[in-house]
């Protein structure tokens, strides 16, 4: 039998936010971004998933940077945690947290996404043989993720399944999903990624969800389009 997430999705914070930002879809010229996809234990990844949603098998975790050269709300970048799960029999990626570095970007992603990041530092270096970046995720706590460059990828090994975002909903939750086109232009295989921690406490969420053993890593420069949230409609409903 599937297991569930234990956050009851009635008592999520629901995001209403106003933002003056263009209505998706949006256009995103160039972006750069890192993922890195790990083990994560049962127990962590039920205790940051809402009930309307089953656990992935085996449970999985996903950390991605992301920086947009342009948007209609000018360039930002994000950093996001995720843990993989399941909607019925769709797979997806429940967006635990995010932080952004632009308040324009953050007003925007809440009132179309419908979730909300915290707005924090976020940290780029690359050069020819990797990407680092870091991310202030709040509560004195800094995220960093090396990313190695060195050995060049196929763009098709780069893959994605749909961010999730869960709001309260009549005594439960509504799920949306938010669809994104890539145009994968270059990749890499980043075998020897790293995520390290620096400060927090044990009950942040980033430090719940901490990378245990690495499954898979790259980096890439791709295109997107990102569209607006699309209901799902939930098993039985």
């Amino acid at each position: 039998m599937p297991e569930s997430g234990l956050i009851d999705s009635s008592a999520l914070p629901a995001v209403d936010v106003a933002s003056d930002a263009p209505a998706p879809p949006w256009e995103i010229g160039e972006a750069l971004v890192q993922h890195i996809t790990f083990e994560i234990p049962v127990p962590n990844a039920r205790r940051n998933l809402p009930d309307i949603v089953t656990r992935s098998a085996p449970t999985y975790g996903r950390v991605s940077m992301i920086d947009r050269s342009d948007s209609p709300v000018g360039p930002y970048r994000e950093a996001l945690l995720m843990v993989g799960c399941r909607v019925g029999i769709i797979p997806a990626l429940y967006v635990v947290d995010a932080v952004v570095n632009s308040e324009a970007a953050r007003d925007a992603i809440a009132a179309h996404w419908k979730y909300l990041p915290s707005v924090g530092e976020i940290n780029v270096q690359r050069d020819d043989d990797a990407i680092t970046s870091s991310f202030d995720v709040g509560d004195g706590l800094t995220v960093t993720l090396h990313s190695p460059t060195t050995e060049a990828a196929a763009v098709a090994i780069v893959r994605y399944d749909p961010l999730l975002v869960v709001q309260p909903s009549n005594g439960s939750g509504a799920a949306s999903e938010i669809p994104c086109e890539h145009d994968v232009r270059q990749a890499w295989l980043s075998r020897s990624s790293t995520l390290s921690y620096e400060g927090g406490s044990r009950r942040h969420p980033w430090i719940q969800l901490r990378s245990s053993n690495a499954i898979t890593a790259v980096a890439a420069v791709e295109g997107q389009t990102i569209e607006a949230a699309a209901s799902i409609e939930l098993p039985g409903g």
